[in-house]
């Protein structure tokens, strides 16, 4: 995340009132990203990233794959934790091959494991 500060000195030369303009962009924009609510495969609230639940194979280590829903393969993951209910947990997971342009591909140590990441959905 940039610094708002270095933000704000990038309009230095402007005139007042469009000054005034971005920095309550600059304020509103920035303070106010939102992955929002849970749920498969639904877009994050304000974000290029899609939310993804799953479950760990009942093998330990065995590849177990996900269904993006996304138009292009997906090139980063970020874990997630719902603290809105209780036994939830991040689990340790290995990307087991590329992601392709319908699912991303793991593998993990932990079994039978629900987990939630979110993957980046920009083309």
């Amino acid at each position: 995340m940039a610094d708002l500060g270095a933000l704000r000195g990038f309009f230095g030369g402007m005139p007042a009132p469009i000054k005034v303009a971005m920095d309550g962009f600059i304020n509103y924009a920035f303070k106010n990203i939102r992955v929002g609510l849970p749920g498969h495969q639904k877009p994050a609230e304000n974000l290029s990233w899609s939310q993804l639940d799953g479950v760990t194979s009942s093998n330990a280590n065995q590849e177990f794959s996900i269904a993006h829903g996304l138009d292009v393969a997906p090139r980063v993951a970020f874990p997630c934790i719902d603290l809105t209910s209780s036994g939830t947990q991040l689990v340790t997971l290995t990307v087991a091959r590329a992601a392709d342009t319908k699912r991303v591909y793991f593998r993990s140590g932990s079994t039978s494991a629900a987990f939630t990441i979110f993957v980046e959905s920009r083309g």
